[in-house]
């Protein structure tokens, strides 16, 4: 089995180019190659927005259950929402679900890229 580190980056489907900047998924993972999916169970770190906008910066860690825990000043229902990525295909083009509660929103993978060579 072959594992490669790898970074995705996720937009929210049928954005705009600012609002998909300020909400955009940056997730490291390790990649499958041969599966094509994430392989896990382990924590993977992220950020949700824009790194030119501080206020859009929301730093998380990515769960073995995909549950989103963005830290200790989290409230207990910013802690709810889970990113459906653990077993998605990771391809260009593919698409991942995000659930905050009852309300779910579905990012288009924009893309993968190495992070070692």
């Amino acid at each position: 089995m072959a594992i490669d580190p790898v970074r995705v980056t996720l937009v929210p489907r049928g954005a705009d180019a600012d609002t998909a900047a300020a909400r955009q998924i940056i997730l490291d993972l390790k990649l499958d190659t041969e599966k094509g999916t994430s392989s896990g169970p382990f924590p993977a770190f992220g950020r949700i927005g824009d790194f030119r906008k501080n206020e859009t910066l929301f730093p998380f860690t990515l769960m073995m259950d995909g549950r989103l825990d963005m830290g200790a000043y989290a409230s207990d229902a910013e802690r709810q929402s889970k990113l459906d990525i653990r077993g998605a295909k990771l391809a260009v083009g593919g698409e991942v679900v995000l659930t905050d509660g009852d309300a779910s929103e579905t990012f288009v993978i924009s893309a993968i890229a190495k992070l070692l060579d």
